[in-house]
């Protein structure tokens, strides 16, 4: 670049119909030594060239009235404006007649918008230095034009070395393969980039870059060259060339423009190699997808979150929405998915929320070709392809909603089946109660005869012992009636809770005194160990009845082995604990014993509903307070209860599981 303090601004004209468009460029370019001139058509363009000389011309191609390729076409048809170097600016690079027309018409390079503001600066800055260094030329012809005629010659000689080398200079910053060619076609320049990717030297190369190109892509590669050298057609192709530093062969786009001398010969060749192979590599990487994609009988769809615009359809989504593929991507969201606007759709597909990592999924409704809705379970992710894309995998979920419905009313008739067995169970406990309570009388009275009449009854005489039997029996089944009333009111949520100052250790006392015959008969003496007077707000009946429960639990599964009760406490809460050398707990029952109608051992060994220990675990959650067991098979069981003293919460109910 031109470091002269005092040189004049050079003139770049930039020529595009649209005012924000200019004024970016004017952003890109602003220097002191560079003069921005606008024009806002191709006619404004020619008056201006016809006025004045500029370093470079900045072209649009679309442009209204005059287009830029006529424009251009008009200044290559003028001797003096010919010679101004042309970057055309355009937003569509797809159309390759297009790009080859604009070769053609001698344009030096084809910009692609968005613009990089780097890669702008360089090339302006190239030509713009070309220009300085084509009026210094000039400037200096004119002041030697008296001068001899070999001095002249060899100034314009050091003239045009320095200009070549301060070309290579800039070709030696351009991170991409640069060559020269003479118009025949053997190359006489590579620039540094060349050297350091290929390995290969000027004089292994012999003047040609085909060395560099892979044994498969040579002969195609040499044949678009030939006709490029012959005027045939611009030269533009890919292929791969072998890098030195890992023995590999990458793609590159290769694209060679003329370099004309003032009557319009072609005097060189100036070529470009290009590195691609990551862009190919998304490419076939998104065309695997979509394949893979296709295979999928689901509504698969992939948006451009920037223009909303359907860029592919699956098979799975013509055959559920009812629309052609090719039909799919001329619709818009909106038109599938009803629920959204376009609002909606925008913050649905907005960078933030998708995130490269992140998966969205939510439940919508899409509608088909016959105007009906269904409903689609969406999952949203973006894939860092092409400059981001979203992918909407839609899947159809009638027949699950129809399963969960029909999953919901066998539930609701479960639960309706199991309301009718628990009120089932607590009329027919009520009903239990009074014959029971009738037939315990009885039999009472009996003995009391019994007694009256034989205060000294014969030994052989079985009749007293069979009558407490009994009533030891009428007894268990009233404890069971009474049980069954209590899970139904448990389950229902109608258990009460009357708390009232009580003394634990007066209690588990009493308890044991009335258990004291049945201790003997199953041979389990009870030692109790316990600090006296610790009380709390707790029910007397339910703490009775949990004590009953547990201790009941130990005759059942320690018979023949010492029971150990002990009862302890803190300033806030007391400590029951009810401990059996009996057969012991598997550790796969612990957690199941305090559910109804579960045992710890088979229904073979153990008599009962299994209520004994749900009701228990009941009873201390009404209280709010917890038990837990530890037992291990053949060592017996130690069931511990904690209870807050300030007793439950709500005296009205217990929780329910």
């Amino acid at each position: 670049m031109s470091n002269e303090p005092h040189a004049s601004p050079v003139g770049i004209l930039v020529v595009d119909d649209r005012p924000q468009n200019r004024l970016a460029l004017r952003a890109i370019l602003a220097r002191p030594d560079y003069e921005i001139v606008e024009a806002e058509s191709g006619a404004a363009a020619l008056l201006l060239l016809l006025r004045r000389q500029f370093a470079v011309l900045l072209l649009d191609v679309l442009m209204p009235g005059m287009s830029g390729l006529e424009l251009a076409a008009t200044i290559r048809a003028r001797p003096q404006t010919a010679a101004v170097p042309i970057l055309f600016l355009t937003a569509e690079a797809t159309d390759l007649e297009q790009v080859y027309r604009a070769y053609d018409l001698g344009a030096v390079d084809y910009l692609i918008k968005p613009l990089v503001p780097a890669v702008v600066r360089a090339k302006v800055g190239t030509f713009v230095e070309l220009h300085r260094q084509r009026l210094r030329v000039e400037a200096q012809a004119a002041l030697l034009v008296d001068a001899a005629r070999k001095e002249t010659e060899l100034e314009l000689l050091q003239l045009r070395l320095a200009t070549e080398r301060r070309f290579r200079s800039l070709a030696d910053a351009i991170p991409h393969i640069v060559f020269t060619a003479c118009p025949e076609g053997t190359v006489d320049y590579f620039n540094r980039r060349w050297f350091e990717y290929t390995g290969i030297s000027a004089e292994s190369a012999a003047g040609s870059w085909s060395g560099a190109v892979h044994p498969g892509d040579r002969e195609a590669s040499l044949a678009v060259w030939k006709r490029g050298l012959a005027g045939v057609e611009p030269v533009e192709f890919q292929c791969r060339l072998y890098g030195a530093a890992d023995h590999l062969h990458r793609w590159h786009l290769c694209r060679v423009v003329p370099q004309r001398d003032p009557g319009d010969r072609i005097a060189g060749w100036l070529g470009t190699f290009t590195d691609i192979e990551e862009q190919r590599r998304e490419r076939a990487v998104l065309a695997e997808f979509k394949g893979t994609l296709d295979a999928v009988q689901d509504v698969v769809l992939i948006f451009d979150p920037a223009t909303l615009q359907i860029l592919y359809a699956s098979q799975g989504a013509s055959d559920i929405l009812g629309h052609s593929r090719a039909a799919l991507l001329h619709m818009s969201p909106r038109d599938i998915m009803p629920e959204f606007d376009e609002h909606n759709l925008h913050d649905l597909f907005a960078a933030g929320p998708l995130a490269p990592d992140s998966l969205t999924r939510l439940q919508t409704r899409y509608r088909r070709s016959d105007g009906s809705d269904i409903p689609i379970e969406i999952s949203l992710q973006r894939i860092e392809i092409n400059g981001g894309r979203i992918v909407s995998i839609g899947r159809d979920i009638r027949e699950r909603l129809r399963a969960e419905a029909e999953r919901q009313h066998l539930y609701d008739q479960a639960v309706s089946a199991v309301r009718l067995r628990d009120d089932f169970l607590s009329i027919a406990s009520h009903e239990l109660r009074t014959p029971l309570g009738a037939l315990r009388l009885h039999i009472e009275s009996l003995m009391r005869k019994l007694r009256r009449d034989a205060p000294q009854p014969e030994p052989s005489d079985s009749t007293p012992e069979k009558l407490e039997q009994a009533v030891r029996q009428v007894d268990r089944l009233a404890r069971l009636v009474d049980d069954l009333l209590d899970v139904s009111r448990m389950t229902t949520g109608r258990l009460r809770i009357e708390p009232e100052s009580v003394d634990l250790v007066a209690l588990v006392r009493d308890i044991l005194g009335r258990f004291e015959s049945e201790a003997l008969r199953r041979g389990c003496p009870v030692e109790l160990s316990a600090t006296c007077d610790l009380r709390g707000r707790w029910d007397p009946v339910r703490l009775e009845q949990m004590f009953v429960n547990l201790l009941s639990n130990a005759f059942k599964f320690g018979a023949g082995e010492p029971i150990e009760v002990r009862v302890w406490g803190d300033a806030t809460s007391v400590f029951l604990s009810v401990r059996d050398h009996g057969i012991g707990i598997a550790p796969e029952a612990r957690e199941r014993i305090f559910q109804r109608y579960e045992r710890a051992v088979p229904d073979s060994h153990s008599r009962g509903f299994g209520l004994g220990l749900y009701i228990v675990e009941r009873v201390v959650a009404a209280h709010g307070g917890t038990i837990s067991v530890d037992s291990e098979p053949g060592a017996g069981s130690t069931f511990t209860v904690v209870l807050p003293r300030s007793g439950p919460a709500s005296s009205d109910d217990s929780p329910d599981r």
